[in-house]
């Protein structure tokens, strides 16, 4: 008992020890960074539990539509139309950030990105309530169903952003940059688990079988879908493994728990940058067609916003 307490205390040292050094080597500072960046985040679960949120704050203002209690010529219903109207307008914030120095000294255009984001949420859900889920006059039937176009293509924008940057605030990637990315994850980590053959074994079955696979523009769908739920199977299953006697990964990496949860940090990030790799070029094009065509139906939405309110006021 004394032996083997000794050796975890030896152990716990290396890995101070590592730490240490880490601070003082560019080479492992460097790889710190690309697995703290690369390694999947739970968030998203985060942000999905937002959006169902708001489907189902959709589906029961949709349920309750024939006993409407609000109108949109008063009260609060009047006040929601306002409050919309306001926030679908405020989202031209974000691109003239891009070429105003004015707005950018204020405040950095990351910021004005998440105001767009939240408003064009928050703005067409305010809207949806202050028609009562209900179809009116022509002139508010275009600007409704101009805003529903534009805050669909928003969203799918939005996933297809977070494909070809580094984070949903980050820079853009290239396919070279993810490449050299991926290559230096993979090697250090191959160092690693050379003592964890079935480890090993298996993040490099999966590596050749994605790099096999074709993502085009023309690809199939199921091939991302079938991916991205592939590599998080494959590391929930790594990081269940590493909690079980059956499937001891090592010495060392039972030994110590900081050291066992960075481990599966790395492995997730290695893991992570397979996907970005595959799936890059596929989405980059997307990308490109869909923001030729979400500004000219912005701008649509705009007008036909402002001609419904100019319509209401007037008539």
């Amino acid at each position: 008992m004394a032996i083997s307490t000794q050796l975890s205390a030896d152990f716990a040292q290396q890995v101070t020890d590592r730490e240490r050094s880490s601070r003082n080597d560019p080479d492992k500072r460097i790889l710190t960074g690309l697995i703290s960046l690369y390694r999947p985040r739970f968030g998203g679960f985060v942000v999905l539990l937002a959006y169902i949120v708001v489907m189902f704050l959709i589906y029961a203002g949709w349920q309750q539509r024939p006993e409407w209690p609000m109108t949109a010529e008063s009260g609060p219903g009047y006040a929601l139309g306002i409050i919309g109207g306001s926030l679908m307008l405020l989202l031209m914030l974000y691109p003239l950030s891009k070429h105003l120095r004015v707005l950018r000294k204020l405040v950095p255009t990351r910021f004005w990105f998440r105001i767009h984001m939240l408003f064009g949420v928050l703005g067409p859900l305010c809207i949806l309530f202050h028609s009562g889920f209900q179809l009116g006059s022509l002139n508010s039937n275009v600007a409704l169903f101009c805003m529903l176009t534009v805050a669909s293509s928003g969203l799918v924008g939005r996933y297809f952003y977070t494909k070809i940057h580094h984070g949903l605030y980050g820079r853009k990637a290239s396919l070279q940059e993810l490449q050299r990315h991926s290559r230096l994850i993979g090697d250090a980590l191959v160092e690693k688990l050379k003592t964890t053959p079935w480890v090993l074994g298996r993040v490099q079955r999966f590596e050749e079988r994605v790099a096999k696979q074709s993502v085009s523009l023309i690809g199939s769908l199921w091939t991302l879908l079938s991916l991205g739920i592939r590599t998080w199977l494959l590391y929930l299953l790594f990081r269940l493994a590493s909690d079980t006697k059956k499937y001891s990964i090592s010495d060392e990496y039972t030994l110590n728990r900081r050291y066992k949860a960075h481990l599966n940090r790395h492995i997730g990030a290695h893991l992570s940058s397979i996907r970005k790799v595959a799936e890059f070029h596929f989405y980059e094009r997307f990308f490109a067609i869909w923001h030729v065509l979400h500004y000219p139906l912005f701008l649509m939405m705009l007008v036909s916003g402002v001609v419904h309110v100019i319509a209401v006021h007037m008539y």
